[in-house]
């Protein structure tokens, strides 16, 4: 019986064209004393000159299929090169040399898989050799663009459905006990919770500039510890309850609008911080109000991630993401308390400062997400 792990890597990076294709799936297959990855990968985003550029022209499947053999095998080339930099393959700590073909490419004439918005998709197939065990087969994800790598198990496994690895990190996909050559799936669920909780840490530090900004706006209105903690504790609750909501299909609302208005409520709060010299019992509902709304901004993120689980298998992700969000809340909070603490005595142009950085910012964003 082939056993059979679906591996997503899911390029979440604001980045990256609308052009291409941001959603990678990849199936590992153990099969003839080989393990196989296969599946399909946008060729815009393998290529260095549209590889996460915003506005990049797009590749549509109907010019790649008319282009020159020339250039049919540059892709293929450049492909290699790409995917060999992003994916690292080892057994018990060593690494692993693999094969990949591009079957479309092999075939004349060229065809492509179809793809409902019409860009250029190819097929590709990695392959090592199943070493005995024991052992563990693990994979390395490394991406200048910091994209995760999502590993998504098959239904009827007592794995869970969903494993993210943020870049720079590995992860035991595959153990193979003593005495067997067919291996076990793997992590286990303590090791999905905290990887989880990385990943929800990582879309606040270093990836998500607006929501840390809307963060930093709350320390600069009181810069204590302990009303601090309060609300960023309260900003959490908000967007757990809407993020949750939104990832069990009970609203959804347009990304579009959603981000303008994230935009906004970072444009207001450095706005206010401006006109209110101390915390008063409203900033306490806005941050209440503002927290719903990012989360349906998570949503949009987190959806994609996961797939298209169901029921129980949702709860994991999203109390891990959700933790791994607070505690990068708390890091920026305690990070930015111990920076002020020598400056205190400039304490006051540094809250006018940085509030005016993050109003103008706000503003930016808003105006951008309008007329982009």
């Amino acid at each position: 019986m082939i056993k059979r792990i679906i591996l997503a890597l899911l390029f979440g990076i604001t980045a990256a064209s609308a052009h291409q294709v941001d959603t990678v799936e990849l199936e590992l297959l153990q099969t003839d004393g080989k393990w196989k990855l296969e599946g399909l990968l946008d060729i815009a985003y393998m290529m260095p000159e549209s590889r996460g550029v915003e506005n990049a022209p797009p590749l549509f499947r109907k010019d790649v299929m008319d282009a020159t053999p020339a250039t049919h095998a540059r892709y293929a080339r450049v492909a290699e090169e790409t995917m060999r930099k992003l994916l690292k393959l080892d057994y018990n700590g060593k690494e692993l040399k693999w094969d990949i073909r591009f079957p479309d490419f092999e075939k004349s004439p060229l065809v492509l898989p179809p793809e409902e918005g019409g860009w250029a998709l190819m097929k590709v197939e990695i392959t090592t050799p199943a070493l005995p065990g024991p052992g563990n087969f693990s994979a390395f994800w490394k991406d200048e663009l910091q994209s995760d790598l999502y590993i998504i198990f098959e239904e009827g496994t007592n794995m869970p459905n969903v494993f993210p690895i943020s870049s720079g990190m590995s992860a035991v996909l595959l153990k193979v006990p003593e005495g067997q050559d067919r291996p076990n799936a793997t992590p286990t669920r303590a090791a999905q919770t905290e990887n989880w909780i990385i990943s929800g840490f990582r879309h606040v530090v270093p990836l998500g500039l607006d929501h840390l900004l809307f963060i930093l706006g709350l320390f600069l209105l009181a810069p204590r510890l302990k009303p601090l903690l309060g609300q960023s504790l309260l900003f959490t609750t908000a967007h757990s309850i809407s993020l949750a909501l939104a990832v069990f299909g009970l609203i959804s609302l347009p990304s579009r609008p959603v981000e303008i208005l994230i935009a906004a409520s970072i444009a207001w709060i450095g706005i206010e911080n401006l006109l209110v010299r101390k915390l008063k019992p409203s900033r306490l509902y806005l941050v209440f109000g503002f927290g719903l709304l990012h989360g349906l901004g998570f949503a949009g993120v987190l959806l994609e991630k996961l797939g298209n689980l169901e029921g129980k298998d949702l709860a994991l992700p999203l109390i891990g993401f959700n933790v791994g969000v607070e505690l990068a809340q708390l890091s920026v909070l305690a990070i930015a308390t111990l920076i002020l603490w020598p400056l205190r005595k400039w304490t006051d142009k540094i809250q006018l400062g940085g509030s005016v950085l993050i109003a103008s910012a706000g503003l930016f964003w808003m105006f951008e997400r309008i007329f982009a």
